[in-house]
């Protein structure tokens, strides 16, 4: 977790309009470059204030957040209690529980928790149904960027990948345009345990 990233002054004051005065603002974002999330304290409870890293994952969240998670059973995901397309801010309720890496869990325990998570991704990804002709162009997007992003994650592995592995990540790129439309669903995007 940053403790060097304070809350961006606009951030808060936009918080602040939706659920009153804030009491203390604590950085929870991980420790990465592009994660900014603070826990708000308020007179009658607490929510998170995020900024999305691009506008790709700021309009799948809240989506995401709008149209998917209300169906889901409730307590189990964080309802959007106010989003800013310009700031690409969110400000997300707090889901009780504790997170996964404060837990000491047997094998045992850890398989049935990957089991309920698993459960819990298959209701939020949904059925063909569910999604939207946007959502079917973007998985569309995603597949012919996958394709043409294959040479730039090449490059960035350097030597760490051999020559005859780049000829088989690159024949499977080719041949994402050529076999069709594939089966799409939501997308969380980050579900994953914090370590």
């Amino acid at each position: 977790m940053s403790v060097t990233n304070p809350i961006p002054s606009a951030l808060r004051e936009w918080a602040q309009g939706i659920v009153g005065p804030v009491l203390s603002v604590r950085n929870v974002s991980h420790d990465r470059p592009n994660s900014r999330v603070w826990e708000l304290t308020y007179d009658t409870g607490r929510a998170f204030a995020k900024l999305s890293p691009n506008p790709t994952s700021f309009g799948r969240e809240t989506r995401a957040l709008r149209e998917v998670a209300p169906g889901l059973e409730p307590g189990t995901v964080p309802l959007l209690r106010g989003a800013d397309a310009y700031e690409q801010a969110l400000l997300l309720s707090l889901v009780s529980g504790r997170p996964v890496k404060s837990l000491s869990l047997t094998p045992g325990g850890e398989r049935s928790l990957h089991r309920q998570a698993g459960s819990w991704l298959r209701r939020f990804h949904g059925g063909p149904r569910d999604l939207s002709v946007q959502d079917r162009q973007d998985a569309a997007n995603e597949i012919v960027r996958a394709a043409v992003g294959a040479d730039k994650h090449l490059e960035r592995a350097g030597e760490l990948i051999r020559a005859e592995e780049r000829r088989t990540v690159r024949r499977h790129a080719a041949e994402l345009g050529r076999i069709g439309p594939l089966p799409a669903a939501y997308i969380h995007g980050d579900f994953r345990p914090i370590h």
